[in-house]
């Protein structure tokens, strides 16, 4: 079965890098401009976007002669190159939200925003020790 998503809009960089400390533009299509009405109230939002670059995928992985699966990853190599990133809600300026913490790059299409809030708050998680083993 395959899906077809509508892009409501794209990421806008200075540069073209993906760093996540850098204060981007999440420029939403005038016709969903409505449905942003409230969202600055929130500090923090999901964004749910397109890995428009990424065109293959890799089902399994070797970090440090440990078989990691994609799904275990955070890797843009998935089979539906979908990305997500909780991010601090600067501002909103009619459609266009400032946003800081997206790891994508200029041009990504949006696919949908989320506000966050307690549900999306985890107190106690679990990670196994390769996680932050580099």
């Amino acid at each position: 079965m395959s899906v077809c998503f509508k892009y409501i809009g794209y990421i806008k960089r200075k540069d073209n890098s993906a760093s996540r400390h850098e204060i981007v533009e999440v420029i939403i299509n005038k016709e969903y401009e409505e449905g942003l009405i409230g969202i600055e109230e929130f500090s923090h939002i999901i964004l749910v976007y397109h890995l428009h670059l990424v065109n293959e995928y890799r089902i399994v992985r070797d970090r440090d002669n440990i078989k990691i699966g994609v799904f275990a990853t955070r890797s843009q190599f998935r089979p539906n190159p979908i990305g997500i990133s909780v991010c601090e809600l600067i501002k909103r300026e009619r459609n266009v939200l400032y946003v800081r913490g997206v790891n994508a790059y200029d041009g990504t299409p949006v696919l949908d925003i989320k506000p966050y809030d307690e549900w999306d708050r985890i107190e106690k998680i679990r990670v196994p020790f390769w996680h932050n083993a580099r």
